[in-house]
C-alpha cells in the first residue's frame, strides 16, 4: 500500500461508519418519533444549561475583562434558551421544528450544489437525491408547523438520517484508494 493511499482509507471507513450510525439513528427516530423529539429537546436544553453555567462561571472567574463580559452575556443567553427547552419542552419542540425545517432546506441546497460539483464521483447521484429529500422534508415540516411539532422532528429527522446515512455509505464504498 502506498503512503498516498493511506489517508483515503480512514476517511472511507469513517464515511461508512458514519453512514451506518446515521441509518441506525434514523430507524430509532422513525420508530419512536414522539420519544425522539422529546428526548432531543430535553437533551439540547440540558446541554444549553450546562454550557450557560460554564459561560457564567468563566465570566465570574475569568481574568480578561472583555472576555468576561462576552462570556457572561453568552452564558445568560444559553441559560435562558436551555431553561426554555428543558422546562417548557412542548413549546421548545415547536421552536426546534421550525429550526429543523430551515436546516433541512439549507442542507438540501448544499447537498444539491455539492453533488453537481462532484459529478465525476459515481456516488454524486446519491448526494443529489439526499439534497432533494432534504428540501422536500424541510417543506413538509414548514407546511405542518406548529401542529405536528410533537412528532414531526422524530419522523422526518429519521427519514433524513436514513437517506443521509445511505449516501455516506455509498460514497464510502465508491471511494477507492489512490
Amino acid at each position: 500500500m502506498s503512503s498516498s493511499s493511506q489517508p483515503v482509507l480512514p476517511s472511507r471507513n469513517w464515511l461508512i461508519f458514519g453512514g451506518v450510525l446515521s441509518v441506525i439513528i434514523g430507524f430509532f427516530a422513525m420508530g419512536a418519533p414522539v420519544v425522539f423529539t422529546y428526548v432531543l429537546t430535553q437533551l439540547l436544553g440540558a446541554l444549553l444549561l450546562v454550557s450557560g453555567v460554564v459561560g457564567v462561571f468563566m465570566a465570574i472567574f475569568g481574568h480578561q475583562r472583555p472576555h468576561r463580559v462576552l462570556s457572561g452575556l453568552s452564558g445568560l443567553i444559553r441559560l435562558a434558551a436551555g431553561a426554555s427547552l428543558f422546562f417548557f419542552t412542548i413549546s421548545g419542540m415547536a421552536a426546534l421544528t421550525i429550526i429543523l425545517a430551515v436546516v433541512f432546506f439549507i442542507e438540501g441546497l448544499v447537498c444539491i450544489a455539492t453533488s453537481l460539483a462532484m459529478r465525476a464521483n459515481p456516488a454524486w447521484i446519491w448526494i443529489l437525491l439526499n439534497g432533494v429529500v432534504a428540501l422536500v422534508l424541510g417543506g413538509m415540516i414548514y407546511a405542518q408547523w406548529p401542529v405536528d411539532a410533537e412528532w414531526i422532528i422524530g419522523l422526518l429527522y429519521g427519514i433524513q438520517s436514513i437517506f443521509g446515512g445511505a449516501s455516506l455509505i455509498v460514497l464510502g464504498l465508491k471511494t477507492r484508494p489512490a
